[in-house]
């Protein structure tokens, strides 16, 4: 979890904004907030400040939470909205889920609210981690995919120097004949002497009858 979270408070009563931060601090959450009550001072936050947690009121008399959740969705869709009110009815509670809120805390109930904030944080960071591995799985077949069709580029005669054994390639670049084949086949090469050249470092050297 990021160390120094911020976050973005839709609250229009300073006393329960007190109230919710003191609860995240005693939980032990290190965070900046910044509490808003208006549409326009929430989508100047969401643009110039992008939180890492959203916790909203349900109802406010300029504002209300259900709309503040649909922009956060389009503006900021990786923080999670959490919603901390009053009493909300099933039918407000289930529409809240189905919006795409990360839970709801009830304001009297406060003690529930760092565990449902803890928890709506590693929901992120698993998302980001499943994200990241399936870019990079897509990465490793789109290299996989690529490599016969660059292994087919290869000309069935190869230039190749008579003293050194450089192959020149496509674009007119003279390769050692291990680069070139680990560039064309993905191939590595190790290195050793053949019983034919081995008399030529070692001079003693008696080659076996088989």
């Amino acid at each position: 979890m990021k160390e120094d979270l911020n976050i973005l408070m839709i609250e229009d009563s300073s006393a329960d904004a007190d109230l919710i931060s003191r609860e995240l601090r005693k939980g032990g959450l290190s965070f900046q907030v910044c509490r808003v009550e208006t549409r326009g001072d929430f989508l100047r936050e969401l643009r110039q400040h992008p939180p890492d947690l959203i916790i909203s009121d349900h109802g406010l008399p300029s504002f209300d939470g259900f709309t503040a959740l649909a922009l956060a969705r389009e503006k900021c869709p990786e923080a999670p909205f959490i919603f901390v009110t009053g009493a909300l009815g099933q039918e407000v509670t289930i529409n809240a889920f189905e919006s795409g809120a990360a839970d709801y805390v009830l304001k009297d109930r406060l003690a529930d609210l760092v565990p449902a904030v803890r928890r709506a944080l590693t929901d992120v960071e698993e998302r980001a981690e499943r994200k990241l591995m399936e870019a990079e799985r897509e990465r490793a077949i789109e290299e996989l995919q690529a490599a016969p069709a660059k292994v087919r580029t290869i000309p069935g005669l190869l230039p190749i120097c008579s003293s050194c054994k450089k192959i020149r390639d496509a674009k007119g670049n003279w390769q050692t004949l291990e680069a070139y084949f680990h560039e064309y086949f993905g191939a590595s090469f190790t290195h050793g002497l053949c019983p034919d050249c081995v008399p030529k470092f070692f001079p003693g050297y008696t080659r076996p009858n088989h």
